[in-house]
């Protein structure tokens, strides 16, 4: 029963350590490094002209156990799990999406015009699955978007940026934000935010531009076709946060230089890559709990306990035996004191006893109550009027002992 009350408050122990993360960040342990593990969910990308002013748009065209083994075995990988869920939910963490899409910069070859139809660039994270979840309450002008672009469910991530050439033809161009929002992040955290990177790469249709991570998670581009890049940065980024209008006012990629390299074969042919990159940050006191969870020690106690809960007549038969064992143990150290305090009245009672013989005696009978009282875990009540008997014989054997002494001293004087 102790040890099952011990394994409930450790658990306790363990649940409130998970429920007051928020109030600790900082960890005994040294903070993981952040990985990244591949690529996120389904990233499409969209190129029309349905963010220009309308009294010019162009037709909106889109590119597109056995027995009790095996449940025990069950309940310790459900707890294994538990840990490596908290290991996770710790760890610092960089997911990434990519998409790509292809179209011309210009009507022509004789790239005299930005071409309208690529002047709109729609960045979808999910969407597309029927079963997936609904629009919900999404503001009109995004589900307006998602609606006309082919959705289905809710996208769990979304963007809409404007390319802008230069009015003065300088042969730069620009892109602008007018919509973002993460409905849905790729893993989870006990904070409702995450830094978003949106990179856009346009690279003429040979080897592209790549992106890897550092060990500590910082971002590396290698360059290879590419001829423009546009960067938005979003820091913190609110889970189910619309941004739009005056909320994206200013949010911009700098100038990118348009591409004339093909002026005497194509009308500036490009694919476009899109890199949505998701930061989950880390949380150390979560990953210490989940190894502390995993660690040998405690996966050994949590076996045995379950092993216990499992094997109920095992339990039974080994809670009997460490009775019977207990009872055993505690008759020998009533007896060891019946023997004593005997030993003790008759060494009292002949007249011929010396000093070392009573020392002897008395000595045996305070080993025995010392035995009793420090016994742990005593069954039922302990022999009190036995105990309380010798006491009072050690009190008459000291003083039997006094006047040994004395006389012997004075026979030696």
């Amino acid at each position: 029963m102790n040890k099952r009350r011990s394994i409930l408050v450790f658990t306790a122990l363990i649940s409130a350590c998970t429920a007051l993360t928020g109030c600790l960040s900082r960890s005994i342990n040294t903070r993981p490094t952040v990985v990244s593990d591949g690529m996120g969910s389904d990233l499409r990308i969209f190129l029309d002209d349905s963010c220009l002013p309308e009294e010019t748009r162009g037709p909106g065209d889109r590119t597109l156990g056995f027995g009790q083994e095996l449940a025990l075995q069950a309940g310790m990988l459900m707890f294994d799990s538990v840990g490596a869920w908290l290991q996770q939910m710790g760890a610092p963490k960089i997911d990434r999406s990519t998409g790509v899409v292809s179209g011309k910069l210009f009507t022509s070859p004789d790239m005299m015009e930005f071409n309208r139809n690529t002047g709109c660039v729609h960045v979808v994270r999910e969407g597309f699955d029927p079963s997936g979840p609904s629009f919900g309450n999404a503001p009109q002008e995004f589900t307006t978007d998602w609606t006309r672009l082919g959705l289905v469910s809710r996208p769990s991530f979304y963007a809409e940026i404007r390319l802008k050439p230069d009015e003065e033809r300088s042969g730069y161009f620009t892109g602008e934000l007018l919509k973002v929002v993460a409905n849905d992040f790729e893993r989870q955290a006990r904070y409702d935010s995450r830094d978003y990177l949106l990179v856009l790469d346009f690279e003429r249709p040979e080897p592209r531009t790549y992106v890897q991570f550092t060990p500590d998670g910082a971002v590396e581009f290698h360059d290879a076709s590419g001829f423009a890049r546009g960067v938005f940065k979003f820091p913190a980024l609110q889970r189910g946060e619309y941004i739009s209008g005056p909320a994206a006012k200013g949010l911009e990629t700098g100038w990118m230089p348009l591409d004339f390299s093909g002026i005497d074969r194509d009308a500036g042919i490009f694919n476009l890559f899109v890199d949505v990159l998701e930061l989950k940050r880390g949380d150390p006191l979560l990953s210490d709990v989940g190894s502390l969870l995993r660690s040998s020690a405690v996966q050994s106690a949590a076996e045995e306990e379950l092993r216990k809960q499992i094997d109920k007549e095992g339990t039974r038969r080994d809670e009997e035996e460490e009775r019977a064992d207990a009872l055993i143990a505690q008759r020998s150290l009533e007896r060891a004191l019946r023997r004593a305090v005997l030993d003790l009245r008759r060494t009292l009672a002949d007249a011929d006893t010396t000093s070392d013989d009573l020392i002897a005696a008395r000595d045996d009978v305070e080993d025995a109550l010392f035995d009793i009282d420090h016994q742990f875990g005593w069954r039922g009540p302990k022999p009190d009027d036995e105990i309380d008997a010798a006491n009072a014989l050690l009190d008459e054997a000291d003083l039997r002992l006094e006047a040994l002494l004395a006389a012997e001293l004075g026979e030696n004087q």
